[in-house]
């Protein structure tokens, strides 16, 4: 009978011991499952985390239930009181510490704001026991304040911080997400293993590392007259910490928290950002970051460059549930997403905060782009949110290298959204895939504005979230430019014009935009036309705004939105003439000494010969020269006379007008002047041939030059 009873009492006494680890059923974890972002999946072949192994671990991989965010599943930490639980890193997909590292991941505190309990831990560590590692809790059970992650103050008389580091995970370093507030002081807080936050405030993220000494600071509670012994507890060094006054309850507030953790190989730095993306909508915002030195030895003594990543989480007395959804790994797949939309019909891209118009034909585009990774970028699901107020009417995916580009059925959209799983995988050798859809832009009557949307790629291995633009969508604008007062005009010199004409608007909008005319003259910009009431305008064209020959006047109606009318190019000719612009009146042959041979003089002093002909590219002008008979003072005739030497040969100018050069205008130059002079050299042009048997003396004559326009 006392066998029985023994029996019996042990039996009550295990299940006393099991009922403090009880799991909690509630509407809380019901509400976490459901309202889950989008991440990857843990369970899966090749998988990228497990469980920790260590004996008290309760953690789990749970399949959420959110329908938006298919194929993700979610590592429970804790759903009740007195747990401890762990996942990490499997040994090929370690964190490199010679390499800039990501992770990202939503993480969920429970509902219970400053009442919760206690909260998780990101942790690197190259502890012995690897997916192992836990404190050492032995005989004192789970301790919530630890996280997981630090050391055990439990034992009164521990006298040492090094005693507390040693029962923490061991060449570690943690960013805790603490939801619970552990600040016992005073004569009954040592062996309570209640007092990590000492100084500092309630709910709080904190970094700091758990198997150094530094991190933890001895309180002593020396005892009573001799009666008591002495007794130490101790608080937690916490390094970046992020906190809310205001709010400070706000990580355990039933909803799903983003967090990006990313390390700088170059700067040794650690940065970790909270509440950085929308956990409704997904879209990108500020969060609140934090940046630290990392001391790499404590973390990884060997110098091997690698430490195993995970998340803890632990609770006391208290329960809360605890979980984490993983988006960005570090190491497995390294990529980049990014969204542009062109307005195709204005051929613009579209920014930020930019504008289109009703009507337009637009492109979106998803760029996918593959940088490094241990593995392939694979089974890629594109759940897109399209932008509204768009009707997408066609829609592919394009491919690096020779692989093929895929068709889309636009007719799937559904709401905005478009489900599509890529056909190939992306790598090394074919990194980029772009998803394009096209579609013009819904009518609207008044300035209608677009919200940003977020779509998500999502793998086994990354998810990764891209956003589109901001934009505003203006009402449709049609204008029709006409010209009534002639597009081709033919004035003389020195007069000018008025080019008249009327805009007509066709407009969606409620309030029509305001209009002015562009104009340019000979590819230079004039300031714009403001138009009258009724879209007429006058447009005076001066003689000086004029060159000879042809005058190219273009004219289009536009609006601050950029809408543009039809394009009417005014023609207007100038007459121009030809005519000499400048002869030096009196020029001059050097002196010289006669022979008893032919010879040539050559021209003193800087003789001017320019024509000007401003009749337009392509005129054709003859110059002719004629000479009298060159006599001396004493009334003897030269022997010989003026001659004009070119390529073609020597010409005399004798009585006659003898043509002497050909020339073909150009508008390159604008002034139409040809400067006849500037091209002759010192033994061509006009030169004087005298005879050897010429009487000495002082020989005068006159040359005179004409022009005709046309060649000879």
């Amino acid at each position: 009978m006392h066998k029985r009873w023994l029996s019996a009492g042990l039996i009550l006494l295990a299940v006393t011991l099991s009922n403090g680890l009880t799991a909690h059923a509630d509407s809380d974890y019901t509400n976490a499952l459901a309202t889950a972002p989008q991440g990857i999946l843990l369970d899966k072949t090749d998988a990228i985390m497990t469980l920790g192994t260590a004996s008290m671990s309760s953690a789990a991989v749970v399949d959420t239930t959110n329908p938006a965010a298919p194929n993700t599943q979610a590592a429970r930490l804790t759903n009740g009181s007195n747990q401890f639980g762990a996942i990490w890193s499997t040994d090929d997909n370690y964190f490199n510490l010679k390499e800039d590292e990501t992770v990202s991941m939503w993480m969920y505190f429970g509902d219970k704001g400053t009442k919760a309990a206690d909260g998780m831990a990101f942790v690197l560590q190259n502890d012995s026991e690897g997916i192992g590692a836990s404190p050492k809790f032995g005989r004192f059970g789970v301790i919530g304040e630890t996280l997981g992650a630090w050391g055990i103050d439990k034992n009164p008389v521990q006298s040492s911080s090094a005693g507390i580091a040693k029962t923490a995970i061991q060449n570690s370093w943690a960013v805790e997400f603490d939801t619970a507030f552990n600040n016992q002081t005073g004569g009954h807080a040592a062996g309570q293993g209640n007092s990590f936050d000492i100084g500092f405030p309630a709910a709080h993220i904190a970094s700091s590392y758990p198997g150094l000494a530094t991190t933890y600071h001895q309180y002593v509670d020396p005892g009573t007259w001799g009666i008591t012994k002495t007794n130490y507890y101790y608080s937690l060094q916490h390094n970046g910490l992020i906190t809310n006054s205001k709010n400070p309850g706000f990580l355990a507030n039933g909803q799903w928290h983003h967090v990006t953790i990313h390390w700088n190989d170059l700067a040794e730095t650690m940065t970790y950002t909270f509440n950085d993306k929308n956990p409704q909508t997904g879209e990108r915002q500020p969060g609140v970051s934090r940046t630290v030195r990392l001391n790499q030895k404590a973390i990884d003594p060997t110098g091997s460059n690698r430490v195993r990543w995970g998340i803890t989480g632990a609770t006391g007395s208290r329960w809360s549930n605890n979980l984490v959804v993983f988006e960005d790994t570090p190491g497995n797949v390294k990529a980049d997403t990014r969204t542009t939309l062109t307005d195709l019909t204005r051929e613009r891209e579209i920014q930020d905060h930019g504008t289109t118009v009703a009507n337009d034909q637009v492109r979106l585009d998803y760029h996918l782009d593959y940088r490094d990774g241990r593995q392939p970028w694979s089974s890629i699901i594109a759940k897109l949110n399209l932008p509204k107020s768009i009707d997408f009417e066609e829609a592919k995916i394009t491919y690096s290298g020779d692989r093929l580009p895929e068709t889309l059925d636009v007719s799937k959209i559904k709401d905005n959204q478009l489900l599509t799983e890529l056909g190939y995988a992306m790598d090394s050798a074919y990194p980029s895939a772009t998803i394009s859809l096209t579609g013009r832009v819904a009518p609207v009557s008044k300035t209608t504005k677009v919200a940003r949307t977020s779509s998500t790629f999502s793998s086994n291995a990354l998810i990764r979230t891209v956003e589109t633009p901001t934009f505003t969508i203006n009402p449709s604008v049609d204008l029709n430019l006409a010209v009534t007062s002639g597009q081709t005009v033919n004035l003389k010199a020195q007069e000018g014009t008025t080019v008249t004409g009327k805009v007509d608007m066709v407009t969606s909008a409620e309030t029509a935009p305001l209009a002015k005319l562009a104009v340019t003259l000979n590819k230079a910009k004039l300031p714009d036309v403001a138009l009258n009431a009724d879209g007429t305008f006058t447009l005076p064209v001066t003689s000086e705004m004029l060159r000879q020959g042809k005058n190219t006047l273009n004219l289009r109606a536009v609006t601050a939105d950029g809408d543009k009318s039809n394009l009417v190019t005014v023609t207007i000719t100038v007459t121009g003439e030809l005519k000499f612009s400048y002869i030096s009146p009196n020029e001059s042959f050097q002196n010289s000494t006669l022979t008893d041979k032919n010879q040539l003089v050559h021209r003193d002093g800087d003789w001017q010969l320019v024509v000007q002909d401003t009749r337009g590219t392509g005129s054709q002008w003859t110059l002719m020269a004629q000479a009298s008979p060159f006599v001396s003072e004493t009334g003897v005739k030269l022997g010989g006379g003026p001659v004009y030497i070119s390529k073609r040969g020597v010409t005399p100018i004798g009585a006659s007008p003898t043509p002497v050069l050909t020339h073909t205008t150009n508008d390159a130059n604008l002034d139409g002047k040809f400067n006849v002079s500037a091209h002759w050299e010192k033994k061509s042009g006009v030169l004087l041939a005298v005879d050897s048997g010429t009487v000495p003396g002082n020989y005068s004559g006159s040359i005179t030059w004409t022009l005709e326009d046309a060649p000879q």
